[in-house]
């Protein structure tokens, strides 16, 4: 029922409540009331109860980032019509708006926008379309459910990673807050010939060029490619905590495919291991950029288990596989001083055939917590708590570093550009 057909409704009843006091309107009362009612079903019955929908979005969806959805609708009406509608999805989708409104003209299709915020990686569904269109009159509204099913994959890096491909290609990576993205004059890899400049390195002359071109040349060199870069993935109950629908897992999954996909754009090897009560995930390195889309399915399937992580049968696994030196990209969370002394004595045993790195999210809740002041008993026992932890986080990245771990401890916000950083400065100094 519209507005419009409760007012005249209200009106008819109102005709004949008066027929009480005046007898000649209790006829035109009943009258009306029967006019009213068949008018609102004949204006039911004429509205469209057949539609065309479709639905437009990407292949697949970004976790945590705005992803948008239009509907399109369409139906015989005999001129543009009002109406509202509800797409029918996955409550871990994140749609909104829920309910929106739109016109559908005489001819063509209406069309409404709404975003989606998934808060869970893997496969989420689209469902029905809920239409409420009016009738010719605008008296009364036909509600149609329209079967639209659709299945979407939930990534956690999409958004990061078509960023980073826009810049790479302007050259404006550090809008992203990576410091630098191609250094030539260190590695063993040849890159080119150029003019000899003051303050670099006479050993690097090519004397061949600088004899046929008769002018000082340098060659030169940038790291070296096809080296393996392993991902180490804690899947364990330290990486479910979380804020705003992220746990420290799906932050770490997004910084690990950005890292994996900068590592395969310059040629690197990438494989992956996750790591929990044991073994729940392990893809070996390989080059190429079709490589990604492996990763990137194998990977966002992983879930926190809530145990801890088997830290030896990792490490294992990584020594007793051949190959060259590789860069062994942990991402885990330091908060219980046991696991970490777990972590260190087994990452020490990769030192020194491969080059290990500890990656961990500094935990936002403890940070406010020594940003706020404390004004009662309360408060001061949990800002020393928060102290605490943090001391013995401080500590258990000091132990890592003193076995000759690198280390990168950043926000949430900021891992990837700086697990970003790490790498190409490690490549830089030819330290792989």
């Amino acid at each position: 029922m519209t507005p419009r057909a409760l007012w005249l409704g209200l009106v008819a009843v109102g005709v004949l409540l008066a027929g009480a006091g005046w007898s000649p309107l209790t006829g035109v009362g009943a009258a009306l009331v029967v006019v009213w009612a068949a008018a609102c079903a004949a204006d039911w019955w004429a509205a469209p109860r057949e539609w065309q929908v479709e639905r437009l979005c990407g292949a697949a969806m970004s976790l945590g980032s705005e992803n948008r959805v239009e509907l399109r609708l369409a139906a015989r009406v005999r001129r543009p019509t009002r109406l509202t509608c509800r797409d029918e999805c996955d409550p871990e989708l994140g749609a909104r708006p829920s309910v929106m409104e739109l016109t559908v003209p005489k001819l063509g299709w209406g069309v409404a926008e709404y975003v989606c915020v998934p808060v869970r990686r893997g496969r989420l569904s689209f469902h029905r379309v809920l239409v409420r269109c009016p009738g010719p009159l605008g008296l009364w509204r036909r509600q149609a459910a329209i079967a639209a099913p659709a299945v979407v994959p939930v990534y956690p890096a999409l958004r990061a990673i078509g960023r980073w491909e826009s810049l790479v290609r302007r050259g404006g990576v550090a809008e992203m807050g990576v410091r630098s993205w191609r250094r030539y004059g260190e590695g063993t890899e040849f890159a080119g010939i150029r003019e000899y400049v003051d303050g670099d390195d006479p050993r690097r002359v090519n004397w061949r060029a600088t004899a046929r071109l008769g002018r000082a040349m340098t060659s030169q060199y940038e790291p070296e490619r096809s080296r393996p870069v392993w991902l180490v993935l804690d899947c364990g109950r330290l990486m479910a905590a979380g804020e705003e629908g992220l746990t420290k897992l799906d932050v770490a999954l997004a910084s690990a495919l950005l890292l994996a996909w900068v590592a395969l754009f310059r040629g690197d090897r990438v494989g992956a291991v996750a790591v929990a009560e044991g073994l729940v995930g392990l893809a070996p390195p390989r080059s190429g950029r079709s490589h990604y889309q492996r990763l990137l399915e194998g990977l966002s399937g992983l879930r926190p288990h809530l145990v801890d992580p088997d830290w030896e049968l990792a490490i294992t696994e990584l020594r007793r596989r051949p190959g060259p030196r590789a860069l062994v990209v942990t991402f885990t969370d330091l908060a219980d001083p046991a696991l970490s002394e777990r972590l260190a004595a087994s990452l020490s045993r990769l030192r020194p055939h491969h080059l290990p790195l500890v990656v961990t999210q500094t935990d936002p809740v403890l940070e406010r917590e020594l940003r706020s002041v404390p004004n009662d008993q309360r408060s001061v026992l949990r800002r020393a708590a928060a102290l605490q932890l943090l001391g013995e986080r401080r500590s258990a990245l000091a132990r890592l570093e003193a076995l000759g771990v690198f280390t990168v401890d950043s926000g949430r916000a900021g891992v990837g550009p700086a697990v970003i950083n790490r790498y190409l400065e490690l490549k830089a100094r030819g330290a792989l």
